[in-house]
């Protein structure tokens, strides 16, 4: 069992610039015992009938016993019980007039019993589930003063609006780059500010880009902007440190970590683009057998956050799949590292999935119905 040093947070408060520290330390390893189970079960649909491989981003209720995911083809949110495993509810949204939601949605958030949060790279705004328009916001830059009149950065990447519904966070970013910054819109005085994140900045370093003619590929790490606990999160696939954002104070933390059964970010050199497409993919592939760490999970019945990790990522071409290395790292509430495993047995990083009682649910599909894989985590 490896010991767990101390972590230091670094807290930033934008109106005075103070500087504290918070550190504290644990001895025991969480996840000494660590095992777990994979399970899959189907989504009971009834007699309607569509493409069940089209669901695109889920958001918990606030009970979380409710997953609410949005399906393109039919502008469409989908209600299902997580208890009966069943879909319980299609809320229809409109694909043009007055409550026309975002085309192309890249961003949804769950804001209450009656609300919901969408937005692509140009347009957002809040509709009720029963398809009316609330408000439009506007993720033009000049419409916020305190923004550089010539502010070159795209508002529409990784956004969230907070809970009361007075500001927007983004990352803006240039194209097909990544973040420059964070961007916190204030919706009611219509000002904005925006801040760097030197932690997160390396990122960049780590994605390859190809051109040709009038068209591009770019791949890599990117920055990732989520909120899970009530807390707003920066984080990146390319290094274990992280940002949270505190809507009451208006502050930003960087958090970082004793991570010791992996290195806590990536490193080398690898060009930033490249004349193929072959070698694009060449370059992606000695990028990932670096380190790589998923978002953060919360679970709310053992109080902790957890995210994976990954590393030696390569391609069997025999088989034509992945695998890897693959870690598990559990967190206090307060984001002490408080245990950290290779986790034997699952040779491939689960991402982009939910949390909810111990288990962690991953989108699958069976026969013609949506399904999750669910892996219930034992420790």
């Amino acid at each position: 069992m490896k010991r767990l040093f101390f972590f230091v947070a670094l807290i930033v408060s934008f109106s005075s610039c103070e500087t504290k520290n918070n550190s504290e330390s644990s001895t025991t390893n969480l996840l000494e015992n660590f095992s777990f189970s994979v399970d899959t079960v189907t989504v009971d649909v009834g007699e309607e009938i569509f493409m069940p491989g089209a669901y695109y981003k889920f958001e918990l209720s606030e009970d979380g016993d409710q997953v609410f995911t949005y399906f393109e083809p039919e502008f469409e949110v989908h209600e299902i019980d997580l208890n009966a495993m069943k879909l319980v509810k299609r809320h229809k949204f409109e694909k043009d007039g007055p409550n026309m939601i975002p085309m192309y949605l890249n961003y949804m958030q769950n804001l209450n019993e009656t609300e919901l949060f969408f937005a692509n790279s140009n347009q957002a705004g809040v509709f009720k589930k029963t398809g009316e328009k609330v408000k439009s916001i506007s993720l033009k830059p000049e419409d916020y003063s305190g923004l550089d009149p010539d502010f070159p950065f795209s508002l529409g990447n990784s956004i969230l609006i907070s809970p009361d519904q007075k500001k927007v966070l983004t990352l803006p970013n240039e194209s097909l780059g990544t973040a420059e910054g964070l961007a916190i819109l204030n919706l009611e005085a219509m000002n904005a500010k925006f801040l760097k994140l030197p932690a997160l900045e390396m990122t960049k370093n780590f994605r390859v880009l190809f051109k040709q003619g009038n068209g591009a590929v770019s791949s890599g790490e990117n920055q990732r902007l989520y909120m899970i606990n009530g807390q707003f999160i920066i984080d990146s696939g390319a290094t274990s440190d992280i940002y949270i954002y505190d809507l009451v104070s208006d502050s930003l933390r960087l958090v970082t970590f004793p991570h010791q059964l992996v290195p806590k970010a990536k490193t080398r050199e690898f060009p930033s683009e490249v004349d193929s497409n072959e070698r694009r993919r060449e370059v992606m592939n000695e990028i990932r057998k670096q380190i790589s760490f998923s978002q953060f999970f919360w679970d709310e019945g053992k109080q902790i956050y957890f995210r994976m990790g990954e590393m030696n990522r390569e391609l069997n071409e025999a088989t034509k799949r992945y695998s890897s290395d693959t870690y598990l790292f559990t967190y206090d509430k307060d984001f002490n590292l408080t245990g950290e495993t290779k986790v034997q047995d699952l040779d491939f990083m689960p991402t982009y999935g939910f949390a909810r009682d111990n288990k962690l649910y991953m989108e699958w599909v069976v026969g013609e119905n949506p399904a999750f894989i669910v892996y219930t985590f034992n420790f």
